[in-house]
């Protein structure tokens, strides 16, 4: 059961990724062209939003397996009972 929701949840992703590739390229391409300078600063653009976008989602991961995210443990009770 669940190897078929997992390729029917594929086939809707992939479905909606073709979909939204199409529509972006048909406007792209219906929308008059940009002059040099301007492809180049969206390509730079679209370079460090990637970039930054991976190294945000690079901590993230680096911060869960390093424990940073537990939630916070206290010896102050502890503390309190001993004196």
């Amino acid at each position: 059961m669940r190897n078929s929701n997992q390729w029917l949840l594929v086939a809707v992703l992939t479905a909606l990724l073709v979909a939204a590739t199409w529509y972006g390229a048909s406007v792209w391409r219906a929308t008059p062209s940009m002059p040099l300078y301007g492809n180049i600063i969206l390509g730079a653009a679209v370079i460090l939003m990637l970039v930054s976008g991976s190294g945000l989602i690079a901590l993230m991961f680096y911060s869960r397996r390093k424990g940073y995210d537990a939630l916070p443990h206290s010896n102050r009770i502890h503390r309190i009972q001993r004196e």
